[in-house]
């Protein structure tokens, strides 16, 4: 009896349960910690991240809806814009670029053009009548005495002459560029706005693949400095929207500040403020769109346009200031840009794969998929003949040419001139060639280019370049020094680079790219065992050293001709 009853009590305990095994739940919980076999807790699941913490997760989900909008885009640009393959940081660019075409001010920004072009066409109407009236005689008496001051200015202020026909020539096609988006996928400058709307979060991310950085130079140990913290401190999806309406206001000032600028005559006050206010919103616009996409090609015209700032007011009376605005935009921006591209390449590829041209395997292989010509791409990969001309053009638009053209830097010889002109010609065509091959798209810098080929056939000479007065020499001394120390700092962040790898503070398989001021500029190539960071630096050391001394004894030839 007693048996029974308790077989009964059993069954009883047993239906409460029975439910758990017919239904089964759904709800998800916390998983709870586990404990290792000596009692320490084991490792917990992290946490679910928040959309802040992974910025690209956003404009992923946008990406296939946008494509599918986009048809039409697609089918004519399929590697160049829509390639699954791009980089995040490639896709909100792409994105971006086509709501600016689409949305700016509710009608697109390619209808803005129409504006910029009259713009444009009065101030250089207006010039052309300046020109043809009669030229104030320059007063040499008050010149400042010979030295090796004055000689150092003198140094910088002969060569090419950017005129300011040049520059607002300059300044429409960059307006141009910007409005119809011919740089996409690369940043565009004035698409912020439309970057911000879509991000919707500071574009780090909680690790480095969470955010834009991830597959780019600037990533391997993080330099970049994050200025999003700075100038959009509380960005988040709450925020955004108000943000972007901030730089929507900022970009139309900057749009009609520089068409004002276009039209007026250059010498007038207003002119001049007109263009430093654009100058200061698009620099820093630019900027901050490198912080979502760490890619470097806006960084020659912010520089150019800061120092075309800085000599504004005197362009159209000064020769000597048109001078030292070409051999800034020469010497200081252009040529030094390319020329880190080239060491970086020889510091990482190292010197026989420079010369083999095997380390464009990698840089075609990761370019196929972007190329307008996959067919030629692929065949060029497949042929080491090929590669080898390829990666010799390279050397000769990275390496040679920069480096002769520094050591000719105030030559106005006619071996000078032909060396400018060929060198800016095949830079010409190889940022054309590189569109068509790999993908990267560095059309922002052929105005630049242009600019400076004109420059190089009209330069200032010692005898047309007005004396320096006592009153000027403090402006003098502060365009000099800007010059002098932005060239400088170009070879001090290769000389950085390879210190740091052979101290350790770098690791020797990562890069050391900052991108935003000053890059690195090592696009194509990644470090191998093979990387041999002493020879590059010991490269370098001779090639800053060489330099010194041939600027040194530049300088003191004129200064000894200037006393006899």
């Amino acid at each position: 009896m007693t048996g029974s009853v308790l077989r009964l009590l059993g069954v009883l305990a047993l239906i409460p349960l029975c439910p758990a095994f017919s239904r089964p739940k759904f709800q998800l919980e916390a998983p709870k910690p586990k404990l290792e076999a000596d009692g320490v807790k084991a490792e917990q699941t992290p946490p679910q991240l928040t959309p802040e913490e992974i910025p690209i997760a956003r404009p992923l989900l946008q990406w296939p809806n946008w494509k599918r909008s986009h048809e039409h885009i697609c089918s004519l640009f399929p590697g160049l814009l829509c390639s699954d393959s791009l980089a995040p940081a490639f896709k909100v660019s792409s994105m971006a670029t086509l709501d600016l075409r689409e949305d700016m001010l509710g009608i697109g920004s390619g209808w803005f053009v129409l504006a910029v072009l009259p713009c444009a066409a009065r101030g250089l109407f207006g010039l052309a009548r300046n020109q043809e009236a009669p030229k104030d005689r320059v007063d040499r008496a008050a010149a400042v005495a010979p030295s090796r001051e004055v000689a150092f200015i003198h140094w910088w202020s002969c060569g090419p002459q950017i005129t300011m026909a040049s520059l607002k020539v300059f300044l429409a096609a960059l307006l141009l560029l910007e409005l119809l988006g011919l740089q996409a996928p690369q940043t565009n400058v004035f698409a912020l706005p439309e970057t911000i709307r879509r991000v919707r979060a500071h574009p780090y991310g909680k690790t480095l693949e969470l955010g834009f950085h991830s597959g780019f130079a600037s990533g391997d140990i993080d330099l970049m400095p994050r200025l999003t913290y700075i100038f959009m401190p509380s960005l988040n999806d709450a925020t955004a929207d108000s943000y972007a309406t901030v730089f929507s206001i900022l970009r139309a000032s900057v749009l009609v500040s520089w068409c004002a600028f276009l039209a007026l005559p250059g010498a007038w006050t207003a002119s001049w403020g007109c263009f430093l206010w654009g100058v200061v919103v698009y620099v820093v616009m630019a900027a901050l769109g490198s912080m979502f996409q760490p890619v470097c090609v806006s960084l020659c015209t912010c520089y150019f346009l800061v120092a075309a700032a800085c000599v504004l007011p005197s362009l159209e009376k000064s020769p000597r200031a048109r001078g030292w605005l070409g051999m800034f935009l020469m010497n200081s921006a252009l040529i030094p840009f390319y020329f880190s591209s080239g060491l970086s390449k020889l510091r990482y590829a190292g010197w026989g794969a420079m010369l083999s041209g095997s380390w464009t395997t990698q840089a075609l292989q990761q370019g196929l998929s972007r190329s307008v010509l996959p067919g030629f791409t692929a065949w060029i990969q497949k042929t080491p003949v090929a590669m080898a001309i390829m990666s010799l053009g390279v050397n000769l638009v990275e390496f040679l040419l920069p480096l002769s053209l520094l050591f000719l830097a105030s030559s106005s010889s006619d071996l000078a001139l032909w060396l400018r002109s060929s060198w800016i010609l095949l830079v010409t065509f190889f940022h054309i060639a590189t569109i068509l091959v790999v993908g990267p798209n560095f059309s922002r810098q052929l105005p630049l280019l242009m600019m400076l080929l004109h420059a190089c056939w009209r330069p200032v000479r010692s005898s047309d370049a007005e004396a320096i007065e006592p009153g000027q020499m403090k402006s003098w001394r502060c365009r000099v020094g800007f010059a002098t120390v932005l060239l400088a700092l170009w070879m001090c962040n290769q000389l950085w680079s390879d210190i740091d790898h052979l101290r350790g503070a770098t690791p020797h398989d990562s890069h050391h790219d900052m991108q935003w001021p000053l890059p690195e500029m090592s696009m194509f190539v990644s470090p191998s065992a093979s990387t041999n960071y002493v020879r590059s630096l010991c490269l370098e050391i001779v090639i800053v050293a060489g330099l010194s001394c041939k600027i040194y004894s530049d300088i003191s030839q004129t200064s000894t001709a200037v006393k006899a």
